[in-house]
């Protein structure tokens, strides 16, 4: 009995062990910087990022580029599963697929966008609207949030990257 113990604990100790470990090694590979100087093909992503509203604003609040691209931290196991898949996915074809295609890649990345990222944090669509329309458009993203004309990247696609206004204006 006291060695099924023992072992039990041992087992604990090595899961306790592996999961600091993991959260560890996560962490430096988890923030924008790192995509952005790492990853040549992220390089324009991120520069546009830096420039949107959630790269930098007047209230100093910065979005990670995982908190829009990834699940939520809070579903964990949800969040590391597609973290390990995206990023195997993305080494892969930086080494064996074919030529980058930003444009490609954006518009992608835009038809996968849901309202769902978006209201993780911006819940409260309805608080303070800067217009009517923007109050009329809002009513009808929470009445039927799965419609593909209320999607929030419908009206808001360079809240993410700022490309149009800053980086790629002459």
């Amino acid at each position: 009995m006291k060695k099924r113990i023992l072992t039990f604990l041992a087992g604990v100790v090595f899961a306790v062990l592996c999961f600091i470990g993991l959260n560890a090694a996560m962490e430096p590979v988890s923030t924008s910087e790192y995509c952005g100087s790492k990853c040549h093909e992220m390089n324009t992503a991120y520069l546009s990022w830096e420039l949107s509203p959630h790269g930098a604003n007047e209230k100093g609040i910065r979005v990670e580029c995982i908190e829009c691209h990834l699940p939520p931290k809070d579903k964990y196991f949800r969040h590391i599963a597609a973290k390990a898949y995206t990023g195997a996915k993305d080494i892969y074809k930086h080494y064996f697929g074919p030529e980058y295609d930003a444009q490609l890649m954006r518009k992608n990345v835009l038809q996968q966008m849901s309202n769902q990222i978006c209201l993780h944090c911006h819940d409260n669509l309805l608080g303070k609207p800067g217009s009517s329309a923007a109050r009329i458009a809002h009513t009808a993203v929470l009445a039927e949030p799965g419609a593909p004309e209320n999607r929030c990247v419908e009206c808001h696609e360079d809240a993410g990257h700022q490309r149009q206004n800053k980086l790629f204006s002459e």
